[in-house]
């Protein structure tokens, strides 16, 4: 009888046991995927700005580009950080030192880099050929590959997620845990589901209109 209230014990434990993604509370990775989602709507519009003298909704009501949030979710649960850099479940550099943390710094860069313009050609050219929208085009820029990407381009953006994953990362899951469960959650079903919905409005919008929306824009 007490093993079976050992083993009953054990299994409720296991139950509420909080969802993780790679040993990071989902709650509080949900919250960091909304900052990258933030930081993405300005890191657009400043190059915006300073390119093209234009600042605008990037296609959503709310100032979230979800998409980033989702490639956080996808480099994260694909590659880790660069200090512990793995394919999925399986760790690559498993010695320590400095010429391995070397290595394994220096290929999470490139990988970053191949990830972004492979996703940028990827999803540019689905929104073309479905939707018959250009949402960007990189045509006028020095090394463009196709109107979707370039070499300068995805030098700066991988330089960019490279650092964030490398020295921001982890201080920003430590801050964010320190709200607690409660809050983290409450959040992601309020603004977090607010965000998603905005992006789902803008896909459907765009492949049934053909053209993606302007809510606002300001030029100068």
């Amino acid at each position: 009888m007490e093993n079976t209230a050992v083993l009953e014990g054990a299994s409720v434990k296991e139950k509420s046991a909080p969802l993780t993604i790679f040993g990071i509370k989902s709650c509080y990775f949900f919250v960091a995927m909304m900052v990258f989602a933030f930081l993405g709507f300005w890191v657009e519009n400043i190059a915006r700005m300073i390119t093209k003298n234009v600042f605008d909704s990037r296609h959503q009501l709310l100032p979230f580009l979800f998409a980033y949030g989702l490639a956080l979710l996808a480099i994260y649960i694909v590659l880790g950080t660069p200090d512990e850099m793995r394919f999925f479940n399986i760790r690559i550099f498993r010695k320590k030192g400095i010429k391995s943390r070397v290595f394994s710094h220096l290929s999470y860069f490139l990988v970053i880099c191949a990830f972004i313009m492979l996703g940028e050609i990827g999803v540019g050219m689905i929104y073309e050929k479905v939707a018959g929208v250009i949402l960007w085009d990189y045509t006028s820029i020095p090394t463009h590959i196709t109107r979707y990407t370039s070499l300068i381009t995805t030098a700066l953006f991988g330089g960019g997620v490279y650092a964030i994953m490398a020295f921001a990362f982890r201080p920003m899951i430590k801050l964010i845990s320190k709200m607690g469960t409660t809050a983290a959650t409450v959040l992601d079903c309020t603004l977090g589901v607010a965000i998603i919905i905005d992006f789902l409005i803008m896909i459907l919008y765009t492949f049934i209109t053909g053209s993606a929306p302007e809510y606002w824009s300001v030029a100068w």
